[in-house]
């Protein structure tokens, strides 16, 4: 029995919507990294060094080749905002719980 086709038309406008947010969600990550992929399986080294990079140049994926530092970094200071969950009576950071739960699946929230 044929399927008419008013029938697919709902279907290949939500493949597409599905499609465009998709692209664009993965568009904003890209342009958001300063127009390189993401970075997964981080450890301390890599977050100090993402760290030491957006101190030096402003920008969190920047790198610089110069031999000395600029003043302005002897005294510089990145301040996370924090927040505190009171059922194992710590801190974190919200947008580190994101991304770890987006590599790894793990979505913990505790």
């Amino acid at each position: 029995m044929p399927v008419p086709f008013e029938g697919l038309i709902p279907y290949a406008i939500m493949a597409a919507f599905f499609g465009v947010a998709g692209h664009g969600v993965g568009f904003v990550r890209y342009w958001d990294n300063g127009w390189k992929n993401d970075r997964f399986n981080l450890d301390s080294w890599d977050e100090k060094m993402m760290e030491r990079d957006f101190l030096l140049t402003g920008v969190k994926r920047g790198q610089t080749s110069e031999a000395v530092a600029p003043d302005h970094f002897k005294t510089a200071d990145v301040q996370l905002q924090r927040y505190w969950t009171p059922y194992r009576d710590q801190y974190f950071v919200f947008r580190e719980r994101l991304y770890k739960g987006y590599v790894t699946g793990v979505w913990d929230f505790s």
